[in-house]
């Protein structure tokens, strides 16, 4: 394992739907609010490889924007 392999909790609001979808059929359990759109825990090499995925294998023609969101972020 690399220094990549740490879980962090990350953020979208981009292409929501084709987002779920990946990672339903990865088992990656999420969370969806309005506000926040989805939410869910994963390694940094885990969300470069869904963007590529969703780029290259569900369509989507603008990358997608996820987000880490740092510890701070929720005091």
């Amino acid at each position: 394992m690399s220094g990549n392999d740490e879980i962090k909790e990350w953020q979208t609001q981009s292409v929501k739907h084709k987002v779920a979808f990946v990672l339903m059929m990865d088992g990656v359990s999420f969370s969806y609010t309005e506000e926040d759109g989805i939410v869910f825990t994963a390694p940094d090499f885990y969300v470069e490889n869904l963007i590529r995925r969703l780029m290259c294998a569900h369509g989507c023609s603008l990358k997608p924007i996820l987000t880490e969101i740092k510890q701070d972020d929720h005091e």
